[in-house]
């Protein structure tokens, strides 16, 4: 994975190291379910996670400069194979909520679109959120995504959650659209 940084950021590959931070923030009792993935419950748990993410290659741990501690992951997903058709992929992030407020996923989402369209070349980037996760929806909507449609999708609860879906397309991004300027 390509190293990325931002003013205040870097964005970097996943590290076994990252296991007690990464544990600290995802077994948060509000910050799983927004994203559609339970708590979770140990240290084991987390582990196991870190190591498929590690070996897929599509996530970034989210660091502060000054500060290699990991505060949250992002990552460039194919989740169908309409989207590997269509060269497009699908973003998704979480932050530790010691972090919300400060404005950093707004700076790391613009790196890994700049990343997505410039050096990877893609036509398109996905994005969604629960209805409900309003601090996710502002993130969306301060990097220029539009809006496309609601799709349900399952829950780590068994159930399905209405998700509004959004994408940015490359022609737009480089044409420096947006929905709504920071």
């Amino acid at each position: 994975m390509k190293l990325l940084s931002t003013e205040h950021l870097l964005l970097r590959p996943l590290m076994l190291s990252d296991l007690d931070a990464f544990y600290q923030y995802a077994r948060k009792p509000h910050i799983g379910p927004s994203a559609g993935w339970k708590p979770h419950a140990s240290l084991d748990e987390s582990l196991s996670i870190l190591k498929m993410m590690i070996q897929e290659e599509e996530v970034w741990g989210i660091t502060l400069k000054h500060n290699p501690l990991l505060i949250g992951t992002i990552g460039l997903h194919v989740r169908n194979l309409d989207n590997a058709l269509l060269n497009q992929k699908e973003i998704g992030y979480v932050l530790d909520d010691t972090y919300w407020g400060k404005g950093f996923m707004v700076e790391a989402v613009k790196e890994v679109l700049r990343h997505a369209f410039v050096d990877l070349e893609l036509d398109c980037v996905l994005c969604g959120h629960a209805i409900t996760n309003t601090q996710s929806k502002r993130v969306i909507e301060k990097t220029g995504f539009r809006f496309t449609h609601i799709e349900q999708r399952d829950h780590f609860d068994k159930t399905k959650i209405d998700i509004m879906m959004y994408h940015l397309t490359k022609e737009d991004y480089l044409n420096g659209h947006t929905q709504t300027e920071i």
